[in-house]
């Protein structure tokens, strides 16, 4: 009988030394590595890096509005065999940031019924100048403001790929430890499973032997069933969560059945403020509307100038060949017009800029909205990460408790003062007491990748996109 008790005891000691695998130098898995597989290889992850490309090109389309152009104009007209009229008229228009034109080119028109207006001389008629409107449009008109929003659009394109991956990588954290959870669940139950089992088969040959009592070897029966049926569940669990993760592992050659979880250290408590203070300058929401509200503010700018008058002014110089290019006759030699518009109740202009006014304000309340709801989902989850550290800490020190209970259960047992019965139960406290510290630490660091993701940054993860 003593024989028996020391195996059983002997068996429980062992159980501290086996409870968790050796570190391999390979087959492991951080979710640092996990994020980075993730981010070069999942196709979401690539359609994000898609969006930043769409951004490039909305700025190089707005840019399009102050390319050069080469214009060629030609009209002929014959009848009744009569050559009436050839226009020739060819010039380059170049574009400026302040709304300037700067225009060059070459005229040759003749015919019997010519118009005088477009009389020139045998060779023809070079010509250069520029178009200035000196009231609407200097400053503020389509092109440039067409090329403001093109970057603004550039930036929106960029924020939403990192929004994209915000929301990619909280689901890829949700499978991670979902996954590490339910590998360190089995391995502890592996373990433990082997060990009781060891103890059963003592339990056994002693009731054979009779130096036990056979309600013992079925007590211990019915330790090993119940927690060979834990196992499986815990094995189907596993099997899932694994299948999960193959969702985010987009790489044919690696094994996610072969590879073990390798928890990094997340110890280090996160800054509240820091957390606040990032996500109300960078959060994705918050930029989404900071950039619409911009871009409203070109709308309110642009709007604001068209109630000015069209003052356009064009003047080109006149050359009749390169002699003329060399004496220019500034004072007879030139063609000046001038272009005024200017609608006498603006009713149009002025609606239009309190429509524009309007959506301001909205998007001041949308912004204010979204303020509060950012900040109060952060410390909602500051919260739970900071309670569920505090869990972690108690958990330990209750699983240090449980291991004397079952010490000192042990040592009755040696001296005859205990029983079987009482062991399992230290036993399974102690266990499930294992599982639950598991529970918790993986449930901290989904907390912490849902802090991450409430503030906005964890795409930061991986540096966002490039």
């Amino acid at each position: 009988m003593r024989q028996l008790r020391l195996f059983i005891i002997l068996a429980f000691l062992g159980a501290g030394h086996l409870a968790w695998p050796q570190q391999a130098a390979t087959g492991w898995l951080s979710l640092g590595e996990f994020y980075e597989l993730v981010n070069e290889h999942h196709p979401i992850a690539r359609q994000a890096t898609l969006l930043n490309t769409r951004g490039d090109l909305a700025v190089n389309l707005a840019r399009g509005a102050f390319d050069p152009k080469l214009v060629s104009d030609f009209n002929r007209k014959n009848f009744d065999g009569k050559n009436y009229y050839d226009i020739w008229n060819t010039y380059v228009q170049v574009p400026t940031l302040l709304n300037v034109d700067l225009k060059a080119g070459y005229e040759r028109n003749k015919g019997l019924y010519l118009s005088p207006e477009n009389t020139v001389p045998v060779d023809g008629l070079y010509y250069a100048g520029v178009s200035v409107p000196v009231g609407q449009g200097l400053i503020r008109n389509e092109r440039t403001i067409g090329l403001q929003k093109g970057k603004y659009e550039a930036l929106a394109f960029e924020n939403e790929a990192n929004n994209v991956l915000n929301n990619l990588f909280l689901d890829a954290n949700y499978a991670y430890w979902w996954w590490y959870e339910n590998h360190m669940k089995r391995e502890a139950m592996q373990t433990n499973l082997r060990l009781i089992r060891q103890r059963f088969e003592g339990v056994r040959q002693g009731a054979i032997s009779g130096e036990n009592a056979t309600i013992d070897s079925v007590e211990m029966l019915i330790q090993v069933q119940q927690w060979s049926n834990e196992l499986r569940e815990a094995e189907l669990n596993l099997q899932n969560s694994t299948l999960l993760m193959q969702n985010f592992v987009w790489v044919d050659s690696l094994d996610v059945v072969a590879l073990r979880p390798y928890p990094e250290d997340s110890t280090v408590a996160p800054d509240l403020d820091s957390y606040l203070d990032w996500a109300l300058a960078n959060h994705p929401d918050l930029k989404k509307l900071n950039i619409e509200s911009n871009v409203l503010e070109l709308d309110r700018k642009l709007s604001s100038d068209q109630l000015k008058p069209v003052i356009d002014v064009n003047y080109n110089m006149l050359f009749a060949g390169q002699n003329d290019l060399e004496i220019a006759n500034y004072d007879n030699n030139y063609k000046l017009g001038v272009d005024f518009v200017f609608p006498l109740l603006l009713r149009k202009e002025r609606a239009k800029l309190k429509i524009v006014k309007i959506k301001q304000q909205e998007y001041d309340l949308k912004i204010t909205k979204k303020n509060r709801e950012v900040i109060n989902k952060i410390q909602q989850s500051y919260n739970k990460v900071y309670t569920l550290e505090e869990m972690i800490d108690q958990q330990r020190e209750m699983q240090v408790n449980y291991e004397r209970m079952l010490q000192a259960e042990l040592t009755k047992f040696e001296n005859g003062e205990s029983s079987i019965f009482l062991i399992n139960s230290r036993e399974n406290k102690k266990l499930q007491g294992q599982i639950k510290l598991i529970e918790l630490e993986a449930k901290y660091n989904r907390s912490l990748g849902e802090l991450k993701w409430a503030t906005g940054k964890l795409y930061e993860e991986i540096g966002g996109v490039e």
